[in-house]
């Protein structure tokens, strides 16, 4: 694939950085929660979410 038609589509998608990082931490806890039940856990995604807060020292 072509970077620069990758780079002009990112420009344009019409995605703020804001939602975009909101829907990359959403992706994050969903993968990291799915990960863990996996291995046998029984977090759940907001349980998930509170430990990230912490890992990555948000309120």
């Amino acid at each position: 694939m072509d970077m620069n038609k990758i780079k002009h589509n990112k420009k344009h998608s019409g995605i703020s950085t804001e939602r975009l990082a909101e829907l990359r931490r959403a992706t994050l806890i969903a993968s990291a929660g799915a990960s863990t039940r996996l291995e046998g856990s029984k977090l759940s995604d907001k349980e998930v979410g509170r430990v990230a807060n912490i890992v990555f020292q948000q309120k």
